[in-house]
């Protein structure tokens, strides 16, 4: 019946195929190996959970790790429609060397990991391919003082450049050093200064083509008196840009998130806004959840249109339309220790294997 089967009706089955079935078929002949491998068909795999939804949500699994626990975990997230759900362990056995282990955020399948101080980890969990890139001593200014440089940890974040095809990694040291990853080139390269103040540590959200954060302007003013701003560094123009804010008073906005392809102005008690076209102050939205928080941190989307978020360290699901929620317990996962969890879309993307012809399909 194979024989019957032309290549492209072959490659429409493979493409609609679970990451672990996909590998496995790589060992049914060479032709087999070779299609899978090929960069054209890497990317249709992954584009295909970008249009259509229901691929989407199959392919769509939590990524977690426990503070008292050198390990990491997944969840797939179509299990959600329990209140109790099994965490299964990723073979990872580099994170035991290190102890400060940081999530810095994930795209088109490849997990960022910092492991302080001095490396950084693009990870597939799907395939459980991985790079290991040593940071290097990039700019030390001997004008600061040691408890100054290192009291202030380095902030981070991941995403991609559709403009050259390439997965980046941005770092701001010291206040206003940037520097710039790029994984198609695997070099860095020093970016525009960073002219704001930061409120913590937290890695950036990656949309568009730029990752996000809350920062504050000027190096004066008490910090608690500063106005938060929503700042991006766009990662192909190498520079920093601000976005509008729903509103300006703004004092206890620390964060920004995505939920839904779409950035949210993260602040307290029951609220957060949305912004439904990107860039647009008008766009921004309000939403009104019957959850009362201190912080909140959106995940994703379930295939039945709850959303899945982080509430004061819990994890709950939320009904939109019934302004319901229910609690999630995970289980499976050793030690007591808070829960640093990440969502990623299973994908055949290699950290290792780059190829300077590969290019974006259109939806």
């Amino acid at each position: 019946m194979q024989s019957n089967l032309s290549s492209d009706i072959i490659v429409e089955i493979l493409m609609r195929l679970p990451v672990k079935s996909i590998c496995r078929f790589k060992c049914v002949c060479k032709l087999w190996c070779l299609l899978i491998s090929d960069p054209t068909f890497i990317k249709r795999h992954l584009n295909l959970a970008i249009i259509d939804k229901d691929i989407e949500h199959q392919r769509q699994k939590l990524i977690l790790r426990s503070s008292s626990t050198p390990s990491l975990y997944h969840v797939e997230c179509d299990a959600m429609t329990s209140n109790d759900v099994m965490a299964v362990k990723l073979h990872f056995p580099l994170i035991s060397s290190f102890d400060k282990v940081k999530f810095i955020g994930s795209f088109n399948g490849l997990l960022c990991i910092s492991l302080e101080p001095e490396r950084l980890v693009l990870f597939n969990p799907a395939t459980r391919e991985q790079k290991v890139k040593r940071i290097p001593n990039l700019y030390i200014d001997i004008n600061r003082s040691l408890d100054d440089r290192v009291s202030r940890p380095p902030i981070y974040g991941f995403g991609y450049d559709h403009s050259f095809d390439d997965y980046n990694v941005v770092k701001i040291m010291y206040e206003s050093i940037v520097y710039v990853y790029s994984l198609k080139t695997d070099t860095w390269r020093r970016a525009q200064r960073f002219s704001y103040r930061r409120f913590n540590s937290d890695s950036g959200v990656h949309l568009n083509g730029a990752v996000h954060w809350v920062f504050a302007r000027g190096k004066d003013s008490p910090l608690v008196s500063m106005p938060r701003l929503i700042v991006a560094f766009d990662f192909a123009e190498g520079k920093f840009r601000e976005l509008p804010r729903p509103y300006d008073d703004a004092e206890n906005v620390t964060a920004v998130g995505v939920l839904g392809g779409c950035l949210c102005w993260l602040g307290e008690q029951q609220d957060f806004w949305v912004m439904k076209e990107y860039g647009v102050k008008e766009s921004w939205t309000k939403v009104v959840i019957g959850v009362p928080f201190l912080n909140l941190r959106p995940l994703c989307f379930l295939k039945n249109d709850e959303a899945l978020l982080v509430i004061n360290e819990g994890l709950i699901v939320y009904n939109p339309r019934e302004d319901t929620h229910r609690e999630i317990v995970i289980h499976g996962i050793n030690g007591r220790g808070k829960l640093e969890i990440e969502t990623y879309v299973e994908s055949l993307v290699s950290p290792n294997v780059w190829n300077w012809e590969l290019k974006e399909i259109s939806d």
